[in-house]
């Protein structure tokens, strides 16, 4: 009689093991969601919930049940057959059977809770619009404007002032460039009647400062420069920064090898920038003149909300993985290497080329991030999203 009256409960009941495998289910259960017993006993738990229900049971539900032992009275959705969502309210308790750890769960449905949710939201608003008409709000309304008046004042200043930077880079990295391209020729030349070690160094200094000033330049340029979003061939991308590679580096055997590589929506320009970059920092600290990399990419599903605590829009993204056999870095290193004019080696570079990548992923809303062991290996790890929000090509997850 006892199992009966458990098995038609007016309450849902489940248990579902630490690795979420469901283990025991009651009618009632396959009665709301309109699936036999068999359809989930031994499946994963995360099979019957909604994917808002499955982001809150990874991230919250589960670990507050592991950390506490129990919870009480949590609103969640569960997932019908027919693809309708069921609102319940859920309690849980873990208990030891047999020496394993189980997760008994109990729930009631919840049909009108989204109804009293509307009710309380339009008292809310009603609330906040008698508020706006009211003669005190009126007088902070004033103070706001005053408030905004000022920060006007202010923005005009910064806008002015970035202009003036905005001229002063410009001058720095146009300018600087016809006076180092003669300063080269002429040490070129000093260089090769007097074959001094000493010019040989100025050879080397002047070179540096060009490599520098053209980084310089390519940064700006990404900053002044408007996105021009479209689809791109990420094969297409590589292969132009090979090229470009190739005839500058002719000297080094550089083997670039990938798996299928997808089309995304980004700027071309800048994803071919961005590879040509990688692949010229694998040029510069190889071990031989035998360059190996490998391109992995993965796509997945990824929160685009990285910097926003508990707020969750997955969309996808592709993750590349571009390994070489360099000489690597310490890992200590790892979250410095992006910034401008920060090195982890003396021997070449001038600490431009991966915080112009940086600058490009984050153009494109993804994210960057390095792997190193020493004389063996070099991983850049970079997430792009497949689309850009606004374009016809956005798709949510």
């Amino acid at each position: 009689m006892t199992e009966l009256l458990i098995e038609n409960a007016p309450c849902g009941c489940f248990v579902f093991s630490d690795s979420g495998t469901v283990t025991e289910i009651n009618n009632t259960v396959c009665t709301d969601l309109n699936l036999a017993k068999d359809q989930i006993i031994s499946r994963n738990i995360e099979g019957i919930f909604t994917i808002a229900t499955r982001i809150f049971y990874q991230t919250h539900f589960f670990p507050l049940l592991k950390m506490s032992g129990h919870v009480q009275e949590i609103y969640m959705t569960l997932l019908k057959s027919d693809g309708e969502h069921l609102p319940i309210l859920l309690s849980a308790k873990r208990v030891e059977v047999g020496g394993e750890m189980l997760n008994s769960c109990a729930y009631i449905t919840v049909h009108n809770r989204k109804k009293f949710e509307d009710e309380l939201v339009a008292a809310r608003n009603a609330a906040q619009k008698a508020l706006s008409e009211n003669t005190e709000l009126a007088k902070v309304k004033t103070e706001l404007q005053s408030h905004a008046d000022e920060l006007q004042k202010h923005m005009v200043k910064v806008e002015s002032q970035n202009h003036e930077l905005q001229q002063f880079n410009h001058v720095i990295t146009h300018n600087l460039k016809e006076p180092l391209r003669k300063i080269l020729i002429f040490t070129g030349k000093l260089k090769d009647l007097t074959h001094s070690r000493d010019m040989e160094k100025l050879d080397k200094s002047v070179k540096q400062m060009r490599a520098v000033v053209t980084g310089l330049q390519e940064y700006i340029w990404l900053n002044e420069k408007l996105n021009e979003f479209s689809r791109v061939d990420l094969k297409v991308s590589v292969q132009a920064a090979i090229e470009r590679l190739e005839f500058e580096a002719n000297s080094v055997s550089l083997n670039i090898t990938y798996e299928e590589l997808p089309e995304i929506v980004g700027d071309d320009e800048q994803l071919a920038l961005l590879f040509y970059h990688l692949f010229s920092n694998s040029i510069k600290f190889r071990r031989s003149d035998n360059v190996e990399v490998q391109i992995h990419s993965t796509l997945l599903k990824q929160n685009r909300f990285t910097s926003v605590e508990g707020k969750y829009d997955y969309v996808d993204f592709v993750k590349l993985e571009l390994v070489d056999n360099g000489i690597g870095f310490e890992q200590q290193f790892a979250g410095s290497i992006f910034e401008l004019f920060k090195k982890s080696h003396y021997l070449e570079g001038q600490g431009v080329g991966l915080a112009l990548c940086k600058k490009i992923v984050v153009n494109h809303g993804g994210m960057i991030s390095a792997e190193s062991v020493v004389n063996l290996y070099t991983k850049i790890i970079i997430w792009l999203p497949v689309a850009q929000l606004g374009t016809k090509d956005a798709k949510r997850g």
